[in-house]
């Protein structure tokens, strides 16, 4: 019995570590890992709000079909948003109820303003006036 009992564990134990991946031998290097910088720097997500305040203006100038220089930044700053409405809710929507780090960027074209709101690593989008709610740490209307 012991002897079968021997030989079995045996049959285990080899079974098991054949089954284990021991790695690259050791006269080969390891192999690089993948390159995932293009990736990174593909992604079109502003991190900062310098890159939010670009898209911002870039998206305006689409819009009103005018260069980026007619366009001037009149306010821009990291805020916090009350929920992910992020400042500007749809009627009838629903919304999760979080702080939302973010950006509030006013962009002025002549007499007209135009609000953008971003989350932290999201795209600014042109929130409408009618809709424009202030930040948490903000009491006063954004336009």
């Amino acid at each position: 019995m012991y002897k079968l009992l021997t030989s079995l564990a045996l049959a285990v134990a080899l079974i098991t570590l054949s089954a284990c991946d021991r790695g690259s031998p050791p006269d080969q290097p390891e192999p690089d890992p993948p390159d995932v910088t293009e990736d990174v720097m593909s992604s079109d997500e502003p991190t900062t709000l310098q890159a939010a305040i670009a898209s911002a203006r870039a998206d305006l100038a689409g819009r009103l079909d005018i260069d980026e220089g007619d366009i001037e930044v009149s306010d821009a700053r990291e805020v916090t948003w009350r929920d992910g409405a992020m400042g500007c809710p749809e009627p009838d929507m629903m919304y999760t109820q979080a702080l939302v780090s973010g950006y509030y960027i006013k962009l002025r074209v002549g007499d007209d303003a135009y609000a953008y709101h971003s989350g932290r690593d999201g795209q600014p989008f042109l929130c409408p006036a009618e809709r424009s709610q202030p930040p948490v740490d903000d009491q006063k209307p954004l336009m």
